[in-house]
């Protein structure tokens, strides 16, 4: 047994893991991996997101080109930061700018090939919504006289990196009061299609449109006729069924396909290279899936 088969030996024995089976949390970030490609221009955020660019960047996709919304380009992930602008997140960096940089320089340019999103909603059109539950108007203005149920965090760049990415992949918890028909507050237009007056195009966003949505249950894509989300792989140990009731609308299950479980080696590096104090891998989902 080679050093660094001891070492991994050692790492599953600590964690009671074993070198084929996986927690959901390295389930997602592998899924959210095999979407980066290589030579793509990717806006991600700290989290799971960057746990999966760096997988990707150490595995299939070794020209992808890391972009952090603080300004960071192409860094090197040695040491994964807590957020976009924690000075781990600079290191080997070819470049540290700004966010004007980022969103100006290099998306505004075409240069943001993929971006992956989070948020609170997303409608059966793949509509983003991280501003508010309810009504997004304080009660002083709104129509009903009451304000938002919940406020949530706002865009962020989500809104920008959505409108000017070849391709989005949204990262979410799969539960049915997420996945509404129509979300309370189109923060992001991710997909593209949507209800009449309601497509990218009538926001006026003619790039993009691609879209992946991948959950703790499931992977979606867009229909191409229609422009709804319909089932595309379902995670092991899930049904169709499982995923159709955890969604607001009448999901087409018609074409899922089992999705391809990470491989060992992919969970070697994610463990290893990619996270090994499992920082993030160590969470679980709220709910304890």
């Amino acid at each position: 047994m080679c050093a660094l088969d001891a070492k991994y030996e050692a790492y599953l024995a600590q964690h009671g893991l074993t070198a084929s089976e996986f927690t959901p949390m390295e389930l997602l970030a592998c899924a959210v991996a095999r979407e980066l490609t290589d030579g793509a221009f990717a806006f991600v955020g700290t989290g799971l997101p960057l746990l999966a660019a760096t997988l990707a960047k150490k595995t299939t996709a070794p020209s992808l080109t890391i972009i952090l919304e603080a300004g960071t380009f192409d860094p090197e992930i040695a040491d994964l930061p807590i957020s976009v602008a924690d000075p781990r997140a600079a290191f080997g960096a070819a470049t540290l700018g700004t966010l004007a940089d980022a969103f100006g320089t290099i998306a505004a340019r075409g240069y943001c090939t993929l971006g992956v999103l989070g948020a609170a909603e997303c409608d059966m059109y793949g509509n983003l919504n991280s501003t508010a539950i309810g009504s997004p108007f304080p009660a002083g203005i709104s129509p009903t006289g009451r304000g938002p149920d919940v406020r949530l965090t706002g865009s962020g760049g989500a809104n920008s990196i959505a409108a000017l990415a070849d391709k989005v992949v949204v990262m979410m918890v799969h539960e049915k009061r997420r996945f509404p028909p129509r979300v309370s507050y189109v923060t992001t237009v991710a997909g593209r299609r949507g209800p009449a007056g309601e497509s990218r195009f009538d926001y006026g966003l003619f790039r993009g449109g691609e879209l992946k949505v991948i959950t703790d249950l499931c992977t979606l894509k867009p229909d191409p006729v229609t422009g709804i989300l319909v089932l595309d792989e379902v995670f092991p140990g899930v049904t169709p069924e499982e995923v159709r009731e955890n969604t607001g609308w009448d999901l087409d299950v018609s074409h899922a396909r089992p999705f391809r479980p990470p491989s060992e080696e992919e969970l070697r590096v994610l463990r290893l290279e990619v996270d090994p104090h499992r920082f993030y891998l160590g969470r679980t989902r709220k709910g304890g899936r």
